[in-house]
């Protein structure tokens, strides 16, 4: 199913439940001087982190808001109904949700970036998927996210059509815990999978990271048509609509410092927060807590260092990512059409 028919699909059937819950007073302002911002995220170890500290508690009390948060694995479909003021998203999303929707938004910060990478069995000859056999089944988590990153990769890296449904491999979607196994068991040549599926294989030295350990935000820069030099693309910003961003830059700058709060705490205490939440990190057994605690302390750590928007030119090679998309396979589930809206992205500085 293409992108823009599923999420057209998927916003009506949340504008309604949202529509629902908003008549039983979930749509509320605030009570008295206190403001509310209505936020939708997954479940993450930072914002844990920081609820068990006391951080948000004081945060809330200090700034006179109250952060209503709804926790879902699809906040993009959430925004989609139209009910909400923040959610995390990813570059890729913006212009489609906009398209698709009418919904203007700002995006203002950033969290993490793309991080699922392509991974091989142990001695296998894949470096690249230019390596890979054409034809050949590539064990993936859906036709879109992780998807779109690896659709453009495999467009402008190799002349590649990477793609479920069609293309120059057969791609075979699957929960990104199952493919795994899938891989080991041969049901698959390479998969996509997110690091934390992959925790035993990759300790056991059982499954590789291809691109020589490169994960995607980590190999952006190799293709991209605008570069900074830095570290792109994002898997998760946060994005306003534009109504509210307009009228609350001063609270949006806030919440970006909570965030500053957040991020520094974890990259402080990044065993202990590993340890603490293993359920955010699929690990159980102290030697997969050790693996990931090792893996996350290096460069591929997925965190951001500054959730602000560092200047234009990082935004301009940030979104370029779009005129790629612009070009890709009218049926591929990632194209987007070439009068797409573009998004609004804005830097903020801190108020200190």
């Amino acid at each position: 199913m293409q992108l823009t028919r599923r999420l057209r699909l998927a916003a009506l059937g949340m504008a309604a439940a949202l529509l629902a819950l908003a008549g039983c007073g979930g749509g509320a302002a605030g009570d008295g001087d206190t403001k509310v911002i209505r936020f939708a995220f997954a479940p993450d170890p930072v914002w844990d982190l920081m609820k068990d500290a006391g951080v948000i508690r004081q945060w809330e009390q200090t700034n006179g808001v109250r952060i209503e948060t709804s926790t879902t694995w699809d906040e993009f479909t959430y925004f989609a109904g139209g009910h909400g003021d923040i959610v995390s998203m990813s570059t890729q999303e913006t212009p489609v949700l906009e398209a698709e929707t009418g919904i203007k938004t700002v995006t203002f910060g950033k969290y993490n970036y793309q991080r699922v990478p392509l991974l091989r069995r142990s001695g296998d000859p894949y470096r690249t998927l230019a390596d890979v056999p054409k034809g050949s089944k590539i064990c993936v988590s859906g036709p879109t996210s992780n998807t779109a990153f690896w659709t453009v990769l495999a467009k402008e890296m190799h002349g590649l059509d990477y793609r479920v449904g069609g293309g120059d491999f057969r791609l075979i979607v699957n929960d990104h815990f199952v493919n795994p196994t899938n891989l080991l068991r041969r049901d698959c040549e390479v998969a996509a999978v997110i690091p934390e599926a992959a925790v035993p294989q990759l300790r056991k030295g059982e499954l590789e990271i291809m691109y020589d350990g490169k994960l995607p935000f980590q190999l952006y820069k190799e293709f991209a048509p605008v570069s900074d030099g830095k570290l792109h693309v994002l898997g998760n910003n946060f994005t306003a609509t534009e109504e509210w961003f307009d009228n609350n830059r001063d609270l949006a700058i806030k919440f970006l410092e909570l965030w500053q709060t957040g991020i520094d705490m974890w990259k402080e205490k990044k065993a202990e927060t590993v340890a603490r939440y293993p359920q955010h990190f699929s690990v159980e057994s102290k030697e997969d807590i050790d693996f990931m605690t090792q893996f996350v302390s290096g460069d591929n750590d997925w965190f951001v260092d500054s959730p602000f928007l560092e200047d234009q030119a990082w935004i301009d090679s940030e979104t370029a990512i779009w005129t790629i998309m612009k070009n890709l396979n009218p049926d591929n589930a990632n194209f987007l059409a070439a009068n797409a809206p573009t998004p609004r992205f804005e830097t903020l500085s801190p108020s200190s």
